[in-house]
Parts: structure tokens; sequence; C-alpha cells
């Protein structure tokens, strides 16, 4: 098949992404040799000429493994765009400033993070918008904070645009419709990053940012990862609509309960007795139960399709066999 403009225009998120993950990896060996040699690791010092201190590329480590994966995830979801309908006019122009504030955003928060917590950023107020906001998981400056919000707000338009002939009153839960709406739930879910501010409360911003590790990153995932899984899936042949469709609609509703209960299982931090995070630790494993049954109901029609091949040739051969010892016959 043709391999469209816009097709191509992804592949660069590709590439960001591998960058991104091998910082990510070189941040957690020169963390973990750090935490071990208890200061600056002789390999950051040697090799590197640097003497970054733990918080520092801890940060970078924690930060980068869930940035990586979401460029994967948006290069992904707009280069399968073109299979679903027309592409509208300038949305190679919208995947271009995607990616590149998606680049700038990634930038400014590595920069940021090592000049803010190596103390060059002296003003507060600049530190604060400009370097690390010092929550974990939630280091980068607000700025940047509030760009990536932006990025991510532009692919779900970007997305939309893709889908929009697909959401009709006849097709409004349909894959590609969902593909939508775990899209827009997922980045909706990440605005909960916003409510951790310096003004309020410690309890109250520390319990916006744990809504944005547990709420978004062990929920939200789920739902969204069923989703392009299975869109995937149906784009390979390997699964029908319906049981794709069947199988999010599973997602969707073991998410209103793994969310509210699921979590619980980290709820040691507050003493909670035994048996609640025993049930949160339960529910919280069902997370993953419709990623395997679309994966076990994937499998399942590869090898009913390789069997239903097999007994195809096996038919044209002893047809023909049949006809040629009839005929000589």
């Amino acid at each position: 098949e043709i391999v469209r403009p816009t097709q191509r225009s992804t592949y660069k998120f590709f590439a960001f992404a591998m960058v991104l993950f091998l910082v990510q990896v070189l941040a957690g060996i020169l963390s973990a040799e750090d935490f071990l040699e208890g200061g600056a690791g002789t390999t950051m010092v040697r090799v590197l000429g640097l003497s970054i201190p733990f918080t520092v590329v801890r940060s970078w480590h924690t930060i980068l493994q869930i940035y990586w994966f979401l460029m994967c995830w948006v290069g992904y979801t707009i280069f399968f765009l073109p299979r679903l309908s027309r592409v509208p006019r300038g949305q190679q122009m919208l995947i271009h400033v995607l990616f590149g504030i998606s680049v700038l955003v990634g930038a400014g928060a590595l920069f940021g993070i090592y000049f803010g917590q190596m103390g060059h950023l002296t003003n507060d107020w600049v530190s604060y918008w400009f370097g690390s906001q010092g929550w974990e998981f939630v280091e980068l400056g607000r700025f940047w904070h509030i760009l990536m919000l932006v990025a991510f707000l532009l692919w779900i338009a970007i997305i939309f645009r893709g889908v929009r002939p697909w959401i009709t009153k006849q097709n409004l839960w349909s894959v590609p419709a969902w593909l939508s709406y775990g899209s827009a739930i997922m980045v909706l879910f990440l605005f909960f990053g916003l409510g951790a501010t310096v003004r309020d409360n410690f309890a109250i911003s520390d319990y916006w940012r744990w809504m944005t590790v547990h709420m978004w990153v062990e929920v939200t995932f789920e739902v969204f990862t069923t989703c392009i899984v299975g869109y995937m899936l149906v784009q390979m042949g390997l699964l029908n609509r319906a049981m794709a469709e069947r199988v999010i609609f599973l997602a969707v509703m073991l998410f209103l309960v793994t969310a509210v209960v699921g979590i619980s299982h980290n709820f040691y931090w507050i003493a909670k007795p035994t048996g609640v995070i025993a049930l949160g630790s339960i529910f919280s494993t069902l997370q993953v139960l419709p990623l395997l049954l679309i994966t076990l109901d994937a499998w399942r029609m590869r090898q009913e399709k390789v069997q239903a091949s097999g007994n195809v040739i096996q038919g044209k051969q002893r047809f023909v066999m049949d006809g040629v010892w009839l005929f000589i016959l």
C-alpha cells in the first residue's frame, strides 16, 4: 500500500521515542550507580565528565519512562488514521506542530530539571515555572507541564479530525470512535496534575499529584491500551470489530470498579486494614483482564484461519487428484 505523507510524518515520533528511551535507561543506570556509590558514580565522572546529583538523574528517569511511550502512542495512533478516512486538509501541518511542541517539552523538561535542581535558576518564580515543580513524577516545570497538556490536546484534535466520519449515530461506539474517546479520557485525567500547587496545603497538593500517578497511569492507561490494541488487531485482520468493541466495553465497565476499589492497594500509606489492601490488589489485577481476553481472541482467530487455509489447500488437492484419477479411468 502507498504510504501517505501524514504517515511519513509520524516516523520522527518513533525516532524521538527511541532517543528518549536511551536517555531514560542511561539515567536509570546512573541513578542506580549513584545510589550504590553514595555519590556521583565513577561512570558518570570518568566517561561523561559530569557530576550530576542523584535527584536530577532520578527525575529524568521517572519522567522519561512515561514520556517516551506516550510518543510511541502518538505516532501509532496518527499513523493509522489514513486507513479510516480521507486525510483532512492541514493535517500534516498539525502533525509537524505537534512534534515541535513535543520536542520542546522534552528538552525543556530535561534542561529545566537540571538547571532548577542545580540552583542555576535563583529566582523562585523562574525555577518553579521553567525548572522543576518538585513533585515526584511531575518534576518538570509548570510551564512545560502546561505546554505538554497543550500538545496532547492538539493530539486529540488530530485524532478527532481523522475519525470524525466514524462518529455518527450508527458508529458511535465503533472501534475508531473508541480510539478518540480513550485518548480524550487519558488526556483529561492528566489535568489532575495541575491541582498540585505551591499555595495549597501539602496534603491537598500531594493528593492531586497522587491522582496523576495512580488514576492516570494505573487506570486510564489500561483503557487506552485496550482501545489501541483492539484497533491494531482489527487492522491486522486478527480480530473482528464486534469482538473488539465488546472487549472495550468490558474495559470501560471494569474501569468504574477498578478505578475506585483497585487503587486501595496503595492505602498502606495511610495504615488501612489488610483486607482493604488485599481487595484493592485483586481489583487492580483485573485491569489487565480485557487485554488478556482480546489477546486470546486474536490467537484463537489466528489459529482458526491457519486451520481453514490448510483445509482449503487440502480440498483443492483432493479435487485435482480425484479429477485426474477419474479422467484416467
